[in-house]
């Protein structure tokens, strides 16, 4: 995979982005960085069955056709293990029938996009399931790496890393998640709303136009980070060996 840098995408004008790493699935359609049409919907489950439709929709109100497109673009995460995987089998056929090139942004790189702070340092979240959370640090410089921890470690780190810095909070977290998380010294947080809280197409969109984005080679994955909570029963493990 290929990493790009700021301002050499140019060209690169119509986009169809989305991302699944959360409950809720995000599908958004831009043109030389105009948002024409974005659809986000909180689906828990069954990912596979509804993206199609959403992309379809997608299409339709933005006026474009999909071989109208210059390139693809997906969240490749953290997050839902069943998210990511629909998310990159709908996105990889759409581009093995269009040929069109595909960009992958990291989901939690996504919730940051346009939302750094200067003189503070921007945490972005994401839950991780089991009572624990995804976060990763962004600002000036990468401040803090991917955690996958319970919400007082990923606290008490951030405010290790961040030095004198505030640490302002970006993530669709449920409340007790933030207090916990925020617990380790809650005058050093800023929490921003839920509603700015989730990985959109249009941010992954933007990211890279940015040029903060990876072009595939054949190689990319989705950052699934650990398996899926769900479980093959053992005669469908046996049939798939």
């Amino acid at each position: 995979m290929r990493p790009v840098g700021r301002g050499s995408l140019l060209g690169l004008m119509r986009l169809l982005a989305l991302d699944t790493s959360t409950a809720t699935a995000s599908v958004a359609v831009v043109d030389d960085g105009c948002v024409l049409s974005e659809i986000n919907r909180r689906i828990a489950t069954g990912h596979a069955t509804h993206l199609l439709g959403l992309i379809e929709q997608a299409l339709t109100l933005s006026g474009l056709r999909l071989d109208e497109l210059d390139a693809l673009a997906i969240g490749r995460g953290p997050g839902s293990f069943t998210g990511l995987r629909a998310g990159f089998a709908t996105i990889r056929g759409l581009e093995l029938a269009t040929g069109l090139p595909l960009w992958g942004v990291g989901s939690l790189q996504a919730i940051a996009s346009g939302v750094i702070t200067p003189g503070s340092r921007t945490l972005a979240c994401i839950d991780g399931r089991r009572d624990e959370l995804f976060a990763e640090g962004f600002g000036e410089h990468e401040w803090l790496p991917l955690l996958h921890l319970p919400p007082e470690e990923i606290g008490e780190r951030a405010l290790a890393a961040a030095g004198h810095h505030l640490v302002v909070v970006y993530g669709d977290l449920a409340p007790h998640a933030v207090t916990r998380l925020t617990s380790v010294g809650i005058d050093r947080f800023v929490v921003r709303p839920r509603a700015l809280g989730s990985p959109t197409g249009r941010t992954v969109a933007l990211e890279v136009l940015a040029g903060r984005a990876t072009l595939d080679d054949g190689s990319m994955e989705p950052t699934y980070v650990r398996p899926p909570d769900a479980k093959l029963p053992k005669v469908a493990q046996d049939l798939g060996r």
